[in-house]
């Protein structure tokens, strides 16, 4: 059972990464083109956030079983 909650724990992380850059792009003033060290904060969320949270969340998930 721990291990169906891991998994299905892991998946709602992975889809909520997905679909947390569309919202960002419907917000009023495009908070996604601020710049962070002259990249976008899209960039940062791309390349370092989203794939360090989806790394931690599959760990987690295979910890758990």
């Amino acid at each position: 059972m721990a291990a169906n909650r891991g998994r299905r724990s892991a998946v709602i992380v992975l889809v909520v990464l997905l679909a947390l850059p569309l919202l960002a792009l419907a917000l009023p003033g495009s908070p996604v083109t601020m710049r962070v060290a002259g990249v976008t904060l899209l960039w940062w969320y791309a390349a370092v956030a989203a794939p360090v949270a989806a790394v931690v969340s599959v760990v987690v998930a295979r910890v758990t079983r």
